[in-house]
C-alpha cells in the first residue's frame, strides 16, 4: 500500500511533538516523520524511532502554510499525513489509515475530532460541531489530520502561503474545486484545547466560527462557478 510521509509543522518553541513522535514511531508499516520548524528554530537532538521508521527535521519560512508545503516537497511517501504537534492518536487510528489506503479513492481524508483536555462540559460541543461541519458541509480543518495520496496533493496544489489564517480551510476548498472528494477516515484523533483555555472558550469558539465563514464564502462561490461550467 506504499509508505506514509507524516508532516508535522512546529510553532516557535513547540514541544508537544515529542509525545506525538513516541506514538508515530510505533505505527505499523513503513513511514517517515518530517518535523518542519521555522528557520533558526529547529528543535534540539531528536532520537529516531523503531527500525523502518525515518525521521527528518527541516527548516522553512515561518508560517504553517510554508512549513506544510516544505514537508510535502521533501516527502518520499506515496501518502501524505498532515498532523499538528499537539495531535494524539487513538485506538483505531492506524486501522482507519490502512483501510482508506487500501481503497485508493480520489479523496482528501480527515479524522473525527476529540479534545484531550479543556472544560469537560464545553469541549464536547466543539467536537460535535467540528464533526457535524465536516460530515454535512465537507469542511474539516487541519487539526483533523488531513491524509491524501501524494499525486492528488500535487494535483490540488500547495497550501496557500499568503494567508494570515485558514490555509488548511482553503486547501479543502481547493480540493473540492479540483473534484477531489472530502471523506472521513472513520476513526478519531485527539487535539489539545490549550488555545480555548488561553483565550477563553466563548471568545475562541465565536472567533473561529466568524473567521471560517468569512473565508468560506468566496471559496464556495468559486466552487459554484466551476460546477456550473
Amino acid at each position: 500500500m506504499g509508505m506514509i510521509s507524516i508532516i508535522v509543522p512546529l510553532a516557535p518553541g513547540e514541544d508537544q511533538w515529542r509525545a506525538l513522535l513516541d506514538q508515530l514511531v510505533n505505527l505499523p508499516g513503513p513511514l517517515e516523520v518530517i518535523l518542519v520548524a521555522s528557520v533558526g528554530d529547529a528543535p534540539g537532538p531528536v532520537i529516531s524511532g523503531s527500525a523502518g521508521k525515518q525521521l527528518r527535521v527541516l527548516e522553512a519560512e515561518p508560517g504553517r502554510g510554508p512549513q506544510l508545503n516544505a514537508g510535502a516537497r521533501a516527502a518520499t511517501g506515496d501518502h501524505l499525513w498532515f498532523l499538528h504537534a499537539d495531535s494524539r492518536l487513538m485506538p483505531g487510528t492506524a486501522k482507519g489509515l490502512q483501510r482508506v489506503m487500501a481503497e485508493g479513492r480520489r479523496a482528501l481524508f480527515y479524522f473525527d475530532l476529540s479534545f484531550r483536555d479543556g472544560n469537560p462540559w464545553l469541549m464536547p460541543l466543539n467536537s460535535l460541531g467540528a464533526n457535524l461541519r465536516s460530515r454535512w458541509l465537507k469542511v474539516p480543518f487541519g487539526d483533523q489530520g488531513f491524509f491524501i495520496r501524494r499525486d492528488l496533493f500535487v494535483e490540488i496544489g500547495d497550501f496557500p502561503e499568503d494567508l494570515s489564517y485558514g490555509e488548511d480551510h482553503v486547501f479543502v476548498w481547493r480540493a473540492r474545486q479540483t473534484a477531489v472528494s472530502v471523506c472521513p477516515v472513520g476513526a478519531a484523533i485527539l487535539t489539545s484545547a490549550r488555545k480555548y483555555e488561553r483565550h477563553g472558550w466563548l471568545r475562541t469558539t465565536l472567533r473561529h466560527q466568524y473567521l471560517w465563514l468569512r473565508q468560506a464564502w468566496p471559496e464556495w462561490k468559486r466552487l459554484a462557478r466551476r460546477s456550473e461550467g
